[in-house]
C-alpha cells in the first residue's frame, strides 16, 4: 500500500541527493524517526511532517502530492536560524532555505569594533560580500580590505578570512557562500 507522505520524503531526498541522515540532520530529527516517516505504515505528527517539509525547502502540500505545484517556499525571519560571536557584536541570520545545499546566503549584522574569524568553506566554493550601510573590513589570506556601502569583494570561500567593523557605524551586509 502507498503512503503519500512517506513516498514524498523519499523522492524529494533522492532528488536533493540528501541521504536519511543529512535529512534528519537539516529536519532537527532523530534519523531513526525519519527512517521511520519513510516506511509505508508510518503515521508521523504533523510537526515531524513540517519539519522534514522545511528542510526540503517545499509545502506539506508538495511534499504528499504526486505532482507537487511549482516550489515556492516562503521562511519568516523568526524561522532563520542565526549565528552570534564577538560577544554579540556580530550576528548572521541563515536566509537561505536549508535545503540549499549548494547556497547560503547570510544577512550580517556588524557593531563597531567587531571582530570574527570567518569558517572556510570547501574547496571551490567561492564567497560574494556585500555591504549594504557602513564599511566593513573582510581580510582575506592576511590581506584587509575595506568594502564601503554599495560595494563587494569576491574571493574564494575556502580562504582563511576573518570580518570587522573598524568604524563608528553599525555595519550591514550580505554574504552569499557558492559551492561547486
Amino acid at each position: 500500500m502507498s503512503n503519500p507522505i512517506s513516498d514524498g520524503i523519499k523522492s524529494l531526498r533522492n532528488q536533493h541527493k540528501l541521504t536519511q541522515t543529512k535529512l534528519a540532520e537539516l529536519a532537527g530529527i532523530p534519523r531513526a524517526t525519519l527512517a521511520n516517516m519513510e516506511s509505508a505504515q508510518s503515521n508521523p505528527s504533523i510537526s515531524l511532517v513540517v519539519k522534514v517539509a522545511q528542510a526540503l525547502g517545499v509545502s506539506v502540500d508538495d511534499l504528499i502530492s504526486k505532482h507537487p505545484a511549482a516550489h515556492v517556499t516562503e521562511v519568516e525571519r523568526a524561522d532563520m536560524p542565526v549565528l552570534h560571536l564577538d560577544d554579540g557584536k556580530f550576528s548572521s541570520t541563515k536566509a537561505s532555505p536549508i535545503s540549499t545545499q549548494n547556497l547560503q546566503i547570510n544577512d550580517i549584522s556588524m557593531m563597531p569594533s567587531c571582530y570574527c574569524k570567518g569558517v572556510p568553506h570547501p574547496e571551490g566554493s567561492h564567497e560574494l560580500f556585500l555591504c549594504l550601510d557602513g564599511i566593513a573590513t573582510v581580510e582575506v589570506q592576511g590581506v584587509k580590505y575595506q568594502v564601503e556601502a554599495g560595494n563587494l569583494i569576491y574571493f574564494h570561500g575556502h580562504l582563511p578570512h576573518c570580518y570587522g567593523n573598524e568604524g563608528v557605524k553599525p555595519v550591514h551586509a550580505v554574504a552569499v557562500v557558492y559551492m561547486a
